[in-house]
């Protein structure tokens, strides 16, 4: 699912947005490109610092999108490649996977689990 051109652009800095909806509509939120870690073939874990409306957003309802871009990764017409992934996230703030962010981002409260079920390149 999260195939090589993803993992190419995860490696680029950029801004990741993500969108949630709760009691007063969507709700966006972002973090960069650098942050997130490929943990499996269907799982991206993202640190948690502030994010408390995503996470409230995503205790009422889990689904997420997440929009990961570069302008230095060549997408389907030339220099830019962008996707947006579909999927379910939750939130942890122990065991294993919130350990392996916590290493890399001590000021991490939390690690968002996101689970794309869809993925689409859009350029």
């Amino acid at each position: 699912m999260l195939n090589e051109k993803i993992r190419e652009i995860l490696a680029k800095e950029g801004a990741a947005t993500f969108a949630t909806v709760g009691k007063d509509g969507p709700h966006l939120a972002a973090t960069w490109n650098s942050y997130i870690t490929v943990w499996s073939m269907n799982e991206l874990l993202i640190p948690v610092g502030g994010l408390h409306e995503t996470e409230a957003n995503v205790k009422m309802n889990n689904n997420v999108q997440l929009i990961l871009a570069s302008k230095e990764v060549h997408g389907m017409h030339g220099p830019g490649a962008g996707y947006v992934l579909k999927g379910q996230a939750k939130f942890e703030s122990f065991g294993g996977r919130f350990e392996q962010v916590k290493s890399r981002f001590p000021w991490a409260r939390a690690v968002m689990v996101f689970q794309p079920a869809d993925v689409k390149q859009l350029v």
